[in-house]
């Protein structure tokens, strides 16, 4: 039987938990639509790839480096490392670190999903995911 203001399964931590969990889904939403916005408004406009090769602006080399990042499935690799760890964390007791290192690997996972690293990034969501909703 539950008791007002509880869940019959699991209480207030398990809502709690879910709201953490819907909390790290907001980040991912946020950092996948600023990943939209540095695509289409930064990275891929060939006026942009123009400039750089007319008259090598002060920016220039922050978008080589990003185009190469993204290259080499940094946001992938990143937010499936960060996952990883916050699993371990968490496995180790630790439930506020996981939550945080959940959470950032979420907001690079976003980042991932939209600048050409879904291969890693939609499994270190989950996994993150995961971790918010066990992090208790």
């Amino acid at each position: 039987m539950a008791v007002e203001g509880e869940t019959a399964r699991g209480g207030v931590a398990a809502l709690w938990g879910d709201a953490r969990a819907v909390g790290g889904l907001l980040a991912c939403a946020l950092s996948f639509v600023a990943g939209y916005v540095i695509r289409y408004q930064f990275v891929e406009p060939e006026a942009m790839g123009a400039a750089c090769e007319r008259g090598n602006p002060w920016w220039c080399p922050l978008r080589t480096g990003f185009i190469m990042f993204t290259e080499m499935n940094g946001f992938g690799w990143l937010s499936l490392l960060l996952a990883v760890v916050a699993a371990v964390v968490l496995a180790r007791g630790s439930a506020r670190t996981a939550r945080w290192m959940a959470v950032i690997a979420l907001i690079a996972a976003g980042l991932g999903m939209i600048l050409y690293n879904n291969t890693m990034s939609v499994p270190a969501a989950i996994l993150a995911l995961i971790c918010l909703i066990r992090a208790r």
